[in-house]
């Protein structure tokens, strides 16, 4: 069992994520020192899985708002179902799979170890949880 941890290094918060059917919850904006979401559990992956293997990442993107005032300018997405692929070795303790969503619309996946998720691959400022 994995803790599923989101990053979001985009111009919106993710409303909802998910990993193999299974919810990952809501991600804001990453910041400097966070990714924009916390641990949720769980995932399951086999004990003898060997990368790269593909999981379905299925999310819907906030509304991107405007701020001050918090006017919209764009509503909220739909929904959007893809297949990623997970990258990199297998810790040998491996306890997250970590998902990161980037600005220019593609995701990747990693796994992390028992000593905790990765920090941030991109360290990027915002003004709000929301805003960028």
């Amino acid at each position: 069992m994995l803790g599923i941890v989101g990053y979001n290094y985009t111009d919106r918060a993710i409303a909802n994520f998910g990993v193999n059917g299974q919810g990952g919850g809501n991600i804001e904006l990453s910041s400097l020192y966070s990714g924009g979401g916390g641990t949720v559990c769980c995932v399951v992956m086999s004990r003898d899985a060997k990368t790269p293997f593909w999981v379905d990442v299925e999310y819907k993107m906030s509304a991107l708002e405007s701020y001050p005032p918090r006017k919209i300018i764009e509503p909220s997405a739909p929904y959007r179902k893809t297949k990623v692929q997970v990258t990199g070795p297998v810790p040998a303790d491996p306890s997250y799979l970590e998902i990161h969503f980037y600005p220019d619309g593609h995701i990747e996946a990693a796994l992390s170890g028992r000593d905790g998720p990765s920090p941030p691959r991109l360290k990027l400022e915002r003004r709000l949880p929301f805003v960028r």
